[in-house]
């Protein structure tokens, strides 16, 4: 089971990674990448004017492998590293400030950390894959308690919430005589509890193990904001739609691009997807046998979503070269504008998280070493 949820964390990241330029029209094979930039028209263009990390140097400022970042409540950036098992927490200019963790299975220790969220308070939770629970750390950053029992395996993809509340997505896993069947649920955790108050996704199919790619059906993408309202969309290639829940779970409204058009993957993008997937996945401890992933030819409509510190939601267009966002009021009804990052080139595997009033990108395959990208978002 623990080997399911670095698949699932897999499948979030490709998401919206391995985007190249868009085809006029779908075709029955996978088109060709261009070999010019072209970035695509939009209301507002966002500009990176720092970054952090260093290829050779001071430790702290030399990454492993970049797996999820986030702003603390008092501003700094926190970044998740999987190589190194660590969070590691820079200033707002780039400063570094300390170290949480390190590899291990003790108190406080990660052997494979895949996610975190910080809560209001200052506090932090960590998704510690390999040891299936949820660690805490309190408001100084120092360890507070584990969360085990939660089955198969804790979520990921957290969001953290006032008194404690997580938003996240576990696997579900079930066999019977009539078979095994593999799913995943979007819910809220209260602090110390093991089952969801509010499930906001729920989906299950039959699953093969020799075929992991057949689980992207049933994976879910979500956030959640500050007050508890969670935005959720399927990994949908098909229709660009989400749906808005309250905390509670009740279903408020769903958004819809009528004018949605499907994309085709280029070759290239196909096999790099294959590359970085299958490696990670043997990397992560999933035998060679199993990693067999098969990307689907089209690309996602939505690639993820963020809210920002003026509680505006900002859905990524996966269908695009570059990272582009459509954003939104946060209760969805009224398009404010577009806003597209300017790196100069193709974002093939780039993440991007809105975060206050910025945004934090790195590469998840960089060319030359990791780093991360920081700019402003507009007021």
């Amino acid at each position: 089971m623990k080997k399911l949820l670095t698949l699932t964390f897999l499948i979030l990241m490709l998401a919206c990674g391995a985007q190249e330029s868009p085809s006029e029209e779908a075709s029955d094979e996978p088109i060709t990448a261009t070999e010019e930039y072209v970035l695509p028209d939009a209301d507002v263009y966002l500009t990176i004017t720092d970054s952090i990390g260093v290829e050779l140097g001071d430790s702290n400022y030399v990454f492993g492998t970049i797996t999820g970042v986030n702003l603390t409540p008092e501003g700094n950036i926190a970044v998740l590293d999987l190589q190194k098992s660590s969070i590691s927490i820079f200033s707002p200019e780039g400063e570094f400030i300390k170290k949480i963790g390190r590899h291990g299975s003790g108190p406080g220790e990660f052997l494979s950390p895949a996610g975190m969220a910080f809560f209001p308070d200052g506090g932090l939770v960590v998704t510690e894959a390999m040891g299936g629970k949820l660690i805490y750390f309190n408001s100084d950053l120092e360890y507070e308690s584990d969360l085990i029992g939660i089955y198969p395996s804790p979520p990921v993809g957290l969001s953290g919430l006032e008194g404690g509340a997580i938003i996240g997505m576990k696997p579900d896993f079930l066999q019977n005589e009539e078979g095994m069947f593999m799913g995943f649920t979007v819910g809220r955790w209260e602090k110390g509890q093991i089952e969801p108050t509010a499930v906001y996704h729920s989906s299950m199919s039959p699953f093969d193990p020799s075929d992991v790619s057949s689980m992207q059906d049933d994976v879910a993408i979500f956030t959640a904001a500050p007050g508890g309202i969670v935005f959720t969309a399927s990994l949908s290639t098909e229709e660009y739609e989400f749906t808005t829940w309250s905390p509670e779970g009740e279903e408020l409204f769903t958004v819809t691009d009528e004018d949605f058009e499907r994309v085709r993957k280029t070759q290239e993008e196909i096999d790099l997807e294959i590359e970085i997937t299958n490696n990670l996945m043997i990397q992560q401890g999933m035998p060679p046998e199993m990693a067999n992933w098969e990307p689907d030819p089209y690309r996602t409509a939505i690639g993820g979503f963020g809210v920002d510190g003026q509680e505006r939601l900002w859905v990524r267009k996966g269908t695009e070269e570059a990272v582009y966002f459509d954003v939104y009021s946060v209760d969805g009804l009224d398009l404010l504008f577009t806003a597209a990052l300017d790196i100069g080139e193709i974002a093939t595997d780039w993440i991007v998280s809105i975060e206050g009033d910025k945004f934090i990108a790195f590469d998840a395959d960089p060319e030359l070493y990791p780093r991360l990208f920081i700019g402003d978002l507009p007021e």
